[in-house]
């Protein structure tokens, strides 16, 4: 018990402490705004440990003592071979860091209370009892196809969660947004067929699906009782043609449930290639994947979709060929193509096999200083709806964005991005967020090229670094 008794006094004082190994079996150990490096395995059972400050562990880490929430400390496994989490208790840190090349393996399970620091390595949580567990105001950094976790993540609170979950080779996050949630909701990816089943009608929409995706889904188990709405991401992973139809609104969100697979909801944002859906409401819970309707489900079957600047105003032109049921049109602007906001509704025809027109003004858009994004959600009687494609519109005077050419662009290809005032960096980004490596350069006439070269089909945003702030366009990539 000295050696347990001079490391936490060392600690306390706020030094830095190395150890081969250590086994705390029926001492007491506090580190306390110091830092304890064990270079090996860390063992606990038996007494009692309190984490103050930092605790890195290069070994295994092997937790019988019964721990109670902290809201302070941090654990860092940084091996260089596979590091183990074992035991029979749950280890309670308010940070977490993952820096193994070789990756973390939990065979008993973590809670985090602040932060998962996902540095290096991918984190194996393939038994359902040894989960990685996300506090209620907890978040995740760092999280990429090299740094996901491979297994489950339970989070507990309500709100909007994306989950860091994949199969150790590609990160395939789901967005769980929650307002009931008592214990805590457990999710796995999945690569494979959740299993075939007929199309039902009793789902978040009366319109059954006609094909679901057989190559991967997500299993979303509550702890207790749960009630939110699932949004399924889709790419160019494990996601094969499930629909003919060029209208990427036919997307549903499928759930493998009673039996039968269900048509969730269809508010889809993307391409047919990239995007996500988000479901209705929800409270029951089991395999989720992507779907697809028949296109002639669709409330509405829009043929064209414009904006021009008329003066200081935004004109938006659309055309319907045939409508069946149809309530009406919200109009939704946006800056950045991802975050929309309703700004206007016009009544639909109702039904109609007939050409249609409809137009809306924006009076203020003139006031704008950066590129506009509009699209059109149309909606069913019955609360049925689907999106159009977004399109954009500058507005005059602002010498900022002038425009990007092709677009859409082939995936091989290179785009020119032009501007008004002297750009410093073009950047290309998903819908996800995520940084995509694209090779830029400076043309003569102060324009500048982005190379395609390897990147994948879908929907992206070109930010613009000018000495006015930063410009968003987004590009297809076809």
């Amino acid at each position: 018990m000295k050696t347990i008794y001079i490391l936490a006094i060392l600690a306390g004082l706020g030094g830095s402490v190395a150890a081969q190994s250590f086994s705390s079996v029926d001492g007491a150990l506090t580190v306390q705004g110091g830092i304890l490096k064990v270079k090996g395995d860390l063992q606990l059972g038996g007494g009692s440990f309190t984490n103050n400050g930092s605790v890195f562990v290069s070994g295994n880490l092997v937790n019988n003592q019964a721990m109670a929430e902290v809201d302070t400390g941090s654990l860092i496994l940084d091996g260089t071979a596979t590091q183990t989490v074992s035991g029979t208790q749950t280890y309670f840190t308010r940070f977490l860091t993952i820096d193994n090349a070789a990756g973390i393996v939990l065979d008993n399970s973590i809670k985090v209370g602040g932060t998962v620091n996902l540095l290096n390595g991918i984190v194996e949580a393939t038994n359902a009892v040894a989960a990685l567990v996300i506090g209620d105001t907890a978040s995740v950094a760092g999280v990429s196809d090299e740094r996901h976790v491979n297994g489950y993540v339970v989070k507990t609170g309500t709100g909007s969660f994306v989950y860091p979950v994949g199969d150790g080779i590609r990160y395939q996050p789901v967005t769980v947004e929650l307002t009931d949630n008592s214990a805590g909701m457990s999710v796995r990816y999945f690569d494979g067929d959740a299993g075939t089943a007929p199309f039902a009608t009793t789902g978040g929409s009366h319109i059954a699906l006609e094909a679901y995706n057989n190559e991967e889904y997500w299993d979303l188990a509550p702890k207790g009782t749960a009630t939110g709405k699932v949004i399924i991401t889709y790419d160019d992973y494990k996601n094969p043609s499930i629909t003919v139809s060029e209208n990427p609104n036919v997307f549903s969100v499928a759930h493998l449930t009673g039996g039968s697979w269900l048509n969730e909801g269809h508010n889809v944002t993307g391409t047919l290639t990239a995007g996500t859906v988000t479901s209705e409401v929800i409270s029951s819970w089991s395999p989720f994947t992507l779907g697809a309707i028949p296109e002639a489900g669709l409330p509405v079957t829009l043929v064209s979709f414009n904006a021009k600047a008329v003066e200081n105003n935004a004109l938006l032109e659309w055309q319907t060929t045939s409508e069946e049921n149809a309530s009406h049109f919200e109009v939704e602007r946006s800056f950045d193509a991802r975050s929309f906001q309703k700004i206007g509704t016009v009544a639909a025809a109702g039904n109609s096999n007939e050409l249609q027109r409809y137009y809306f003004t924006d009076r203020s858009f003139g006031s704008q200083l950066q590129t506009v994004y509009y699209r059109l959600r149309s909606v069913d009687l019955d609360g049925t709806f689907s999106f159009s494609r977004a399109v954009s519109l500058q507005p005059r005077g602002t010498g900022q964005l002038a425009g990007v050419y092709p677009n859409p662009a082939r995936r091989t290809g290179m785009v020119t991005v032009s501007s008004g005032i002297p750009a410093s960096e073009v950047s290309l980004w998903d819908m996800l967020g995520r940084q995509i490596p694209a090779r830029t350069s400076a043309l003569s006439d102060g324009s500048m090229q982005v190379s395609l070269n390897g990147v994948a089909s879908g929907m992206y945003l070109l930010k613009l670094t000018t000495s006015q702030g930063v410009v968003n366009h987004k590009l297809v990539v076809e």
